[in-house]
């Protein structure tokens, strides 16, 4: 089937899918697909529009062959993957109009790759055994933020404390503490940052501008560890959460005990983009999209919806805050350096579809701490725990038992 028979076939499925539509709906300008050859172009219109202003996507027949595959490469599998990947891909369109369409785009590239109903075994998680509670804390400077947090497993065991990404909350993690046999081995736990999920944010800064920064993301965790669980904990972060779990373990060596991180960059420059708080484009739509692109194409439907639905809850300006953290500030090189995993149990884990924090830059970052144990995911994106949980676990249950078993023997 050629190039242009696929790609009118994908904007026939976009007009009949109820997502893209309501995704697109209120846009004032038409979305076409376009193929670039040197004999001219063959041109797809997805959404047409009384208005001059059109949006094209448009590449060789080589660039679409490899974004249509049903198993794409790593950099052809999202919208936002090829205009990272391949200079070939061409966006003709505003900043502006990428950013009210994303949601909409990620969709049509989901439909290419036949992503077009969810499966009938998809279904949410038991999540019964996870309770959840609040906490006041004292941080260092006065402020005394309630956290909400949640408990799953045996009390009695290790703590195994999650922290979460960029713009999101404690949620992502529910597919592991909600495991049997994970409930059997530790005393799970995640919070909520202050103005993620349902924590709210420091009383002074409702509404106010939000920008998340290393000392006092480091003081919220140490202050949750010190004050709420007071014992030491085994740390288990994504992307954000991460790099905070390994500044962690050099930071407050006490605190704890191992750490596992998950995406975690080398430095993550370019993430913070304005349009994540623009006044012109739907916050709950753009920024789950902004990381819909991340996630492996080979995880379901259901479970990227999931894991983006989170994301449309963030409250406003918070992702973009966080972003001043993680895309701004965290620079492995100079925030790690001295960090050792000959004594303390390190893990690094990340999969090979994420391009904020790429294999790559995550090996770089276990190649500056000795005796740390990486691992490549091959079907996974950045958000291992939520886009696809029973694969994450399949990695994940081998470095907990590891940890498990160098805390057993350093307790003899």
């Amino acid at each position: 089937m050629s190039v242009l028979t696929v790609l009118k076939k994908t904007a026939s499925l976009a007009r009949a899918d109820a997502e893209f539509n309501a995704a697109y709906s209120g846009n004032q300008f038409g979305l076409r697909l376009s193929i670039a050859a040197e004999s001219g172009t063959d041109e797809v219109s997805v959404v047409a529009c009384n208005s001059d202003e059109m949006l094209v996507l448009e590449a060789p027949d080589c660039i679409w062959e490899q974004a249509l595959a049903a198993v794409p490469e790593v950099g052809f599998h999202s919208f936002m993957a090829l205009t990272r990947h391949s200079k070939q891909f061409q966006v003709r369109g505003t900043p502006l109009q990428v950013a009210q369409s994303l949601h909409a785009v990620e969709r049509l590239f989901e439909l290419m790759r036949g992503l077009v109903a969810q499966s009938p075994g998809d279904d949410y998680l038991a999540i019964e055994s996870i309770v959840g509670r609040y906490s006041s804390i004292c941080l260092p400077d006065g402020a005394t933020p309630t956290l909400y947090w949640e408990q799953s497993g045996d009390t009695d065991k290790p703590i195994l404390l999650m922290l979460h990404t960029a713009g999101a909350d404690a949620r992502q993690f529910h597919a592991v503490m909600a495991d049997e046999q994970l409930r059997k081995q530790w005393n799970m736990v995640a919070f909520d940052l202050p103005a993620h999920g349902r924590s709210m944010p420091l009383k002074n800064s409702l509404w106010q501008r939000y920008e998340l920064s290393q000392k006092a993301y480091l003081a919220i965790c140490s202050a949750f560890i010190d004050q709420v669980l007071r014992q030491p904990v085994v740390l288990l972060g994504c992307s954000m959460g991460a790099a905070m779990t390994l500044k962690m373990a050099l930071s407050h060596p006490s605190q704890v005990l191992a750490a596992i991180a998950l995406e975690v960059p080398f430095r993550a420059r370019g993430r913070r983009s304005p349009m994540l708080a623009h006044p012109a484009v739907n916050q709950a739509a753009h920024n789950p999209a902004y990381v819909r692109g991340l996630m492996s194409p080979v995880s379901s439907l259901f479970w990227r919806r999931v894991a983006t639905w989170i994301y449309s809850q963030g409250g406003f300006g918070v992702y973009a805050g966080d972003l001043s953290f993680y895309s701004d500030e965290f620079d492995a090189g100079k925030d790690l350096e001295g960090l050792d995993g000959q004594h303390k149990s390190i893990s690094i884990l990340t999969g090979a579809y994420d391009y904020s924090a790429t294999p790559a830059d995550s090996a770089r970052v276990a190649a500056m701490i000795s005796g740390s144990r990486y691992v490549k995911m091959p079907d996974l994106g950045h958000f291992p725990m939520i886009e696809n949980p029973s694969l994450l676990l399949k990695y994940l249950r081998i470095e907990l038992n590891h940890i498990l078993g160098k805390l057993d023997r350093d307790d003899r």
